[in-house]
């Protein structure tokens, strides 16, 4: 059945279920107020715009010692208050993917019912460090479940490191583009600033064609070539 036969069958419009997944560990605290400035830009450009708003479903979630759903899924116009974030804790990325997975699952369920034409959804992850997972690599397990081609739903994943950021652990997690800082280019702030706005950019572009559009540059990074079996 093709794309536009499927929407005539039932579904009311097309839309994207996008998640920010932010590094709020301890060594992210010199940039807290920065980090919560720029997700107050990305909350207001959805508000504001409400071409972007109907396409792009945000969640905003991070992760440190525990995971935290900052944003679920909602309309960005029933939010009474925005949500900040707090920078403390160790870079456990592991329980994250397993409550990103969850919400995926949920939220994809959620729009489908709603009579949405629900897109592969896509994650920005920003990080500024190495996974501290114990034991060392166990959250490639919860990695694995997420991308599994068994999960329907599995999602688009589009990684930014910076400043002691894994360019493996980039490179591992993504699955359509991988950015890390270039050394000496700038500060791990600008850094953060640079990644914010290229994930905003990509998704103002997505909603203008209806589809994911990727990064094809950011400034201040480089692109981490993916590894791919076929």
């Amino acid at each position: 059945m093709s794309e536009t036969q499927e929407t005539a069958a039932g579904f009311r419009s097309k839309g994207l279920p996008a998640y920010v997944v932010l590094d709020t560990s301890g060594s992210m605290k010199p940039y807290e107020q920065l980090l919560n400035a720029t997700l107050l830009k990305i909350y207001d450009t959805l508000y504001t715009s409400p071409q972007l708003s109907e396409f792009i479903h945000l969640s905003v979630l991070s992760f440190n010692t525990r995971p935290h759903v900052v944003t679920a899924m909602t309309d960005i116009e029933a939010l009474e208050s925005l949500p900040t974030v707090t920078c403390e804790g160790l870079t456990n990325l592991g329980p994250m993917l397993q409550v990103l997975r969850d919400r995926i699952a949920d939220d994809v369920r959620e729009l489908s019912q709603a009579g949405t034409q629900v897109l592969r959804p896509v994650v920005f992850l920003l990080t500024d460090g190495a996974p501290t997972d114990k034991p060392s690599g166990a959250w490639q397990q919860d990695l694995d479940r997420l991308v599994d081609p068994a999960f329907k739903p599995r999602p688009n994943i589009i990684t930014y490191g910076f400043g002691a950021a894994s360019e493996a652990v980039l490179r591992t997690v993504a699955t359509v583009a991988a950015y890390l800082a270039e050394d000496d280019a700038q500060s791990t702030g600008d850094a953060l600033s640079e990644a914010m706005s290229s994930l905003l950019n990509s998704l103002v572009a997505s909603a203008r064609v209806q589809k994911l559009q990727v990064p094809e540059e950011v400034k201040g990074y480089r692109s981490v070539p993916l590894d791919f079996v076929d």
